[in-house]
């Protein structure tokens, strides 16, 4: 399958790509945010043979620049660095997928740029701050009582080591709150072995006070009216012990004009792992949906 790999220069940041396969351009935007391309790896990969895989590392994650301003980890500037990618391959459209915060991104990138859109996919993310922060709400309820408690003491300390790294503590019982919402059954060693999270982008971009609230520069946001106006089609993906709550999910396919809301059975938040070949199928139909709109609409 062809393959390139490249730097592009985004909004004052030096932004790794690499792009697989050929056909109808699918740019996946990973979680964290802080997180890198190997999230979607290898389980995408055979979406290769069928369309045109376009990986990248956002600002300040893996092979991609880490900023001295970190004010610059924002979704304004991420969003014009896939506009400086998309002009650099010469696309004039994409489907565009975002999982998790990445979805966030896709969403910010959808709104501004519409007429990119071949398609958006928004895999186990939600249209607004509000939906997160209640999502995030519901999974503390369900949470022992002593381990609550204990949290709420370690936020209380402060999250974060002098290096800028998540505490030890804080890292693993957070680790042991949400494992349940992360995967259904238990992942491969890959999925378990995941590179380190660029923490100092959550920390500007989410929270630098709880993991399980949004309390940076992300706060507040909602793209659910701004949706509205979106002619692409939209695949809303969500597991059904994710994360993300249905109510959310819902909230965010009523704010779309042309949304199917698809829930996968025995999937939590990671559901292109568990249950790949299914996240594959049925994300290979609606991209052949994308690109046959796409045939049609061609002069």
């Amino acid at each position: 399958m062809p393959r390139s790999e490249g730097h592009v220069q985004g909004a004052g940041a030096t932004i790794w790509y690499e792009t697989i396969g050929r056909g109808l351009p699918v740019l996946l935007l990973h979680g964290g945010p802080g997180a890198d391309h190997t999230d979607f790896l290898p389980y995408l990969r055979p979406l290769a043979r069928h369309c045109r895989l376009v990986l990248i590392d956002q600002r300040g994650s893996g092979h991609s620049e880490r900023l001295a301003d970190k004010t610059r980890y924002h979704l304004d500037y991420m969003v014009e660095d896939l506009e400086a990618l998309r002009r650099n391959l010469k696309i004039k459209q994409w489907v565009v997928l975002g999982h998790s915060f990445g979805g966030i991104l896709a969403q910010a990138y959808a709104v501004r740029h519409p007429r990119r859109l071949a398609g958006l996919v928004l895999a186990g993310t939600a249209s607004s701050a509000k939906s997160v922060d209640s999502d995030f709400r519901k999974i503390l309820r369900g949470a022992r009582a002593t381990q609550r408690a204990r949290l709420r003491a370690l936020e209380r300390a402060g999250i974060f080591t002098p290096s800028g790294e998540y505490t030890p503590a804080y890292a693993a019982l957070s680790a042991q709150v949400l494992s349940a919402y992360m995967h259904a059954k238990p992942p491969p060693a890959r999925a378990r072995d995941a590179p380190p999270i660029a923490t100092e982008v959550v920390r500007e971009m989410w929270s630098a006070r709880s993991y399980f609230l949004i309390h940076g520069n992300l706060k507040g946001f909602d793209f659910t009216r701004r949706l509205r106006a979106l002619d692409a089609p939209v695949l809303i993906v969500i597991g059904d012990r994710d994360i993300v709550t249905p109510a959310s999910a819902e909230l965010t396919r009523r704010a779309c004009r042309r949304a199917t809301l698809v829930v996968m059975a025995e999937c939590a938040h990671m559901m292109f792992v568990d249950q790949t070949q299914q996240f594959n199928e049925l994300l290979l139909s609606f991209i052949r949906g994308c690109a046959r709109e796409c045939r049609l609409k061609s002069p």
